[in-house]
């Protein structure tokens, strides 16, 4: 591998941690931020549409605050009087998320205090208590919109459009949209609000609409019940970024999150890590490193996702990362 001009060598400390199996499909352990089953705390609401009937069948989860991402199953579905009650791993702030099935006629949407949202900072803010099961605004959900859009500087290969960081594990479906070879792209599940999108393409890094890795800080895109204008997304290239792993020969898998919102902006999968890897990550942002690999996982400066160190990636020259052992 050609070393980049910007070479910062840091140790890879910690415990070292058995990586978990994977999740059958129901049962699974949801990823950060996701709510999973609890007794004791919870979140409960009802679901209804714009002229107040009570909606059944309709998956609500609970996310925390900053943080987002599907879970590998629906963790709450209303009941035929509309009414769902979330689980929480505990006490704390969380927000919801209303998931309608694919094929129904309503979107998707943040839960805000007087109907639904976009983006997860207007979702009103719920906070649960140990031992509680806090009540939170009734869930009015709007009719499905879409968003129709176009990303330039194509041909496009193998791209995907979508609201939510990709999965590390590959289990969950995050229902991106894909881009057409010409960069057209049509998202039609949405609520009517205006939302931060996702863009990811052969050879491109991961980022949000507006150019940014921060989903918080992300360019609004509304979807809209009737034809709109079309929304043209110039695709960033980014910086390059090497990572070398001098001790780990063998396959692994990096994944590399936003730090303010801990969305996985590049999931990295290669067979030898001791010769290193070389990718696109979108610069102007600041980024934390875990790999994981041959039954073990490693964060980059730290021992776990709270103390790793933050890295930034800059727009002038590239980036070589060395995670050594402790």
């Amino acid at each position: 591998m050609t070393a980049l001009p910007h070479v910062l060598v840091a140790t890879l400390l910690g415990t070292v941690s058995a990586v978990p199996p994977a999740a059958p499909p129901t049962g699974a352990a949801p990823s950060a931020g996701i709510a999973v089953a609890s007794a004791e705390a919870g979140i409960r609401s009802e679901v209804h549409d714009r002229v107040g009937r009570r909606l059944a069948g309709i998956c609500v989860f609970a996310t925390e605050v900053k943080t987002f991402a599907f879970p590998d199953f629906c963790p709450a579905r209303s009941d035929t009087q509309g009414r769902v009650t979330v689980a929480v791993p505990g006490p704390g702030t969380y927000t919801l998320f209303a998931l309608p099935d694919s094929g129904s006629r309503y979107g998707a949407q943040w839960v805000g205090r007087h109907g639904g949202t976009g983006t997860q900072q207007e979702a009103v803010r719920i906070t649960v208590a140990a031992d509680e099961i806090a009540p939170a605004p009734t869930i009015y959900l709007d009719r499905r919109a879409a968003i129709t859009g176009m990303v330039t500087l194509g041909p496009i290969g193998n791209g995907t459009v979508g609201i939510v960081g990709p999965d590390p594990d590959g289990r969950r479906d995050p229902r991106y949209a894909p881009i057409a070879t010409d960069g057209a792209f049509h998202i039609d599940w949405l609520g009517p609000y205006a939302w931060p999108l996702l863009f990811q393409a052969d050879g491109y890094p991961y980022q949000w609409s507006g150019g940014v890795g921060n989903r918080l800080l992300a360019e609004l895109v509304p979807a809209t019940t009737t034809p709109s204008s079309t929304y043209w997304y110039p695709l960033r290239r980014g910086a390059d970024v090497a990572v070398v792993v001098p001790d780990q020969p063998g396959p692994g898998r990096l994944v590399v999150r936003n730090v303010t919102t801990q969305d996985p902006v590049a999931v990295v999968d290669h067979d030898n890590w001791a010769e290193g890897k070389q990718f696109p990550l979108l610069s102007r942002q600041q980024v934390t490193l875990s790999w994981e690999g041959g039954g073990i996982v490693r964060w980059y400066g730290g021992t776990d996702a709270t103390d790793a160190v933050p890295v930034p990636v800059r727009d002038s020259g590239g980036l070589e990362l060395v995670l050594a052992p402790a």
